[in-house]
């Protein structure tokens, strides 16, 4: 369940909160809705004031960071200072440099009453005082004594490209800061709907979907350029910017050129490695060790825009393109926040890509997926894992003179057309002429 945010004129902050006697059912039902809030609002850490409840508590997630301090108190600060710029959930559209010490020491309990101390440094001890803070009704614009340096924006205007599951995830990242009170989203457009599944049943995409369980308009237009009507009501919206994530067409220029900030578009790879529709499928088949997301500001090419920030993120040796796409997604999210806050302060300096470096990626076909399983290739394993569930790893084999076909899943599972999936031991003490291995 989300919870609503508490701003900083809430009722809930004139209060005294109380220590929690005993962890109840209460207090974990609370606990599990405020790391949903926190999860859907993107945030490192959450007090329970925060969300309208009177307790000594707060969360944080963040990193290897990922606990419920119940009933905290400080134990030591460190003598080391720094400074960096804070945000509120309590606080949208704010923010400012604050001075915390870069060393704590914290005992409190967990959330099956332990009781535990934690020594935390770096921007870990910021989180804690942060959240801590918040437990005495104080918030870090109250730590900053020249009011001047505290700075204040509009919210970010926000017309959303996507189409797939990707770009879901994405957009829902955003919905949670509209929810906040950071973003505003009047409008996501996204692919026509289409025949999906067994059946072949007109479907929504994945984005549509999203956007109408947020109660955000939604727009299917077949063609971009020189659709005066569509372009017509978003130069109407007025976007700061245009957020960009799998949406399947490249945007033409009067497009491009609405945005009053920048057009940006959220890669999954490492650009100008991996260009083009499917770069996820492509690092996995290739073997590499990691891949990464990019976000560069748009212009008419594919992908070829100035960069503006990327963040890396290693492949584990499982994974599928389904989830490092799904991994990948939220490190975008959180690097999107990231620019978006700092392209409205004029903070970013685009970069231009190295050209002569780029690599790139083609639409991949069912037939793609095909393999001859008596000449199997030597790097099935991640053919297996790069092409789920699109378009799949599959075979053909004669069982009682009818050639039918088998997928080829991962973790070395196997379904038979019209089955369930069973390990590809099991399938081959039924199959004995079946030998293929991987």
């Amino acid at each position: 369940m989300i919870l609503p945010l508490a701003r900083n004129n809430h009722p809930v902050w004139k209060q005294k909160f109380q220590n929690i006697k005993k962890v109840t059912p209460e207090i974990k039902r609370a606990v599990h809705d405020m790391r949903e809030t926190l999860n859907l609002t993107s945030g490192v850490g959450l007090a329970a004031p925060q969300v309208g409840l009177p307790w000594r508590l707060f969360i944080a997630d963040y990193g290897h960071l990922k606990e419920v301090f119940i009933n905290p108190r400080i134990i030591r600060h460190g003598k080391e200072t720094n400074q960096l710029e804070e945000g509120c959930l309590s606080l949208p559209c704010t923010r400012g440099e604050v001075v915390r010490t870069n060393e704590l020491e914290i005992e409190y309990l967990d959330l099956k009453s332990r009781k535990k101390v934690a020594k935390l440094t770096g921007y870990y001890a910021r989180i804690v005082q942060h959240e801590y803070d918040h437990l005495s009704s104080t918030f870090y614009a109250d730590r900053i004594l020249d009011k001047n340096k505290i700075y204040r924006y509009a919210p970010i205007r926000i017309i959303f490209f996507g189409t797939s599951e990707f770009g879901a995830i994405i957009l829902k990242s955003l919905a949670g800061q509209q929810i906040v009170g950071e973003y505003k989203i009047p409008l996501v457009v996204t692919a026509p709907d289409k025949p999906a599944g067994r059946g072949q049943e007109v479907a929504p995409s994945p984005v549509k979907n999203l956007a109408s369980e947020f109660n955000i308009s939604v727009e299917t237009p077949e063609k971009l350029k020189g659709n005066s009507k569509f372009i017509n009501k978003l130069k109407r919206l007025a976007p700061d910017f245009i957020v960009l994530a799998a949406y399947g067409k490249i945007l033409p220029r009067e497009i491009l050129d609405l945005p009053k900030k920048a057009p940006i578009n959220i890669h999954p790879s490492l650009l100008p490695k991996y260009r083009g529709p499917t770069p996820v499928s492509t690092a996995i088949l290739t073997g590499d060790r990691y891949s990464g997301v990019t976000i560069i500001a748009m212009n008419e090419k594919m992908d070829e825009g100035d960069l503006l920030a990327a963040a890396r993120l290693k492949i584990a040796s499982r994974d599928t393109t389904q989830s490092l796409e799904t991994k990948l997604a939220t490190l975008g999210s959180n690097l999107t926040h990231h620019v978006l806050h700092l392209m409205t302060l004029d903070k970013i300096r685009p970069q231009p890509q190295d050209h002569t470096k780029a690599t790139y990626t083609k639409v991949l076909e069912k037939k793609d997926g095909y393999i001859d399983w008596q000449t199997p290739p030597e790097n099935l394993e991640r053919i297996i894992r790069a092409y789920y569930p699109w378009p799949g790893a599959w075979c053909k084999l004669k069982i009682k003179n009818e050639e039918l076909r088998i997928k080829l899943l991962p973790n070395r599972m196997v379904q038979l057309e019209g089955k369930n999936p069973v390990t590809l031991a099991e399938f081959k003490q039924g199959h004995k002429e079946f030998t293929l291995s991987w």
